[in-house]
């Protein structure tokens, strides 16, 4: 294993006990990673080595519990994914026809899932949520394991669980994002259609409003802006050529006056007003003989209630 001397001293001499002979009636057994932490210099980098040797060595129990990715590691990862979300930023991508933003879901989850990835550092995350800052980040989950499971579960030693639970939480963050129909009562879509009548009426025939809602599976939580652009923007009724992205203040709606006001109607009907959104924006500019057509599609992506609403505007300019 390597353990500095001190660190492996201090464990011969607990399971020695009192007498300090090795095989006698008084030895000790350590049960917990706790026990183990709070002996003579033991810590983080003594502990990482017996983590490690215990991985590489494949001493786990023998008998485990049901496959499963426990709600502590469904937590830290969604967490782990929105740091390196927010740590990587917004690129555009400059293929195109093609609607996608860096990061995307699939960039970032092996770095929060399967080892540290330089470009995305979850290990950052995990230094800053106060765990051991191992660059193999499954050795973080198991620390926020043992610091919010019950004591049976740490039994059962960092290694067991580090082994079991990766290809549950991989299924369960799937990059792939599918859109499904929330089923809106149609008296509500008619209402809606109405109101956006009236809008683009008022704009004398120099913009074109329309709105699409979609909902998509708990278990693509939490979906990122890369993927939420790319799955949306393919089915805008707006001919993107090239579009730009931005990203616009989270948990305020992009556009003012009428659309503004119907927009936030559309959240009250949805039951979203008060929840929080991100926003993300796509915007294209088309050529037109002495005029100017622009295409914007405005994206609030709710990740708590797995909604996108995606308001699109075509706005004509005579030139």
């Amino acid at each position: 294993v390597a353990l500095d001397k001190r660190a492996a001293e201090s464990i011969i001499g607990f399971r020695a006990g009192a007498d300090e002979l090795l095989g006698t009636a008084d030895d000790q057994f350590l049960r917990t990673l706790a026990e183990l932490d709070a002996l003579f210099f033991l810590g983080p980098v003594n502990l990482g080595k017996i983590q490690t040797y215990a991985i590489s060595e494949g001493f786990v129990p023998a008998s485990l519990p049901a496959p499963s990715c426990e709600p502590e590691v469904i937590d830290a990862v969604e967490q782990c994914l929105r740091f390196t979300e927010a740590a990587a930023g917004i690129a555009q991508n400059a293929q195109q026809g093609w609607f996608g933003v860096a990061p995307f879901k699939d960039d970032l989850l092996p770095s929060c899932l399967l080892a540290n990835d330089p470009a995305y550092p979850s290990a950052d995350f995990f230094t800053d949520a106060g765990l051991v800052g191992f660059f193999d980040p499954q050795l973080g989950y198991q620390g926020l394991l043992c610091e919010l499971s019950s004591n049976p579960v740490c039994e059962r030693g960092v290694a067991s669980l580090a082994v079991r639970s990766q290809p549950e939480c991989l299924a369960r963050f799937s990059p792939s994002l599918e859109l499904d129909d929330p089923g809106i009562d149609p008296a509500t879509l008619a209402s809606w259609e109405a109101e956006l009548g009236e809008i683009n009426s008022a704009c004398f025939d120099t913009c074109d409003y329309s709105l699409r809602v979609y909902s998509y599976e708990a278990g693509m939580a939490p979906t990122l802006f890369g993927d939420t652009m790319e799955a949306t923007l393919p089915l805008s009724p707006l001919g993107f050529q090239g579009a730009w992205f931005s990203a616009g203040t989270s948990d305020q709606l992009p556009v003012g006056g009428n659309p503004g006001l119907f927009l936030g109607t559309v959240l009250d009907d949805l039951g979203l007003s008060g929840e929080s959104f991100d926003v993300g924006i796509a915007g294209d500019e088309i050529p037109c003989p002495n005029c100017n057509i622009f295409y914007d599609s405005f994206v609030l992506l709710f990740r708590d209630a797995q909604t996108i609403v995606a308001f699109d505007n075509e706005t004509f300019w005579d030139g």
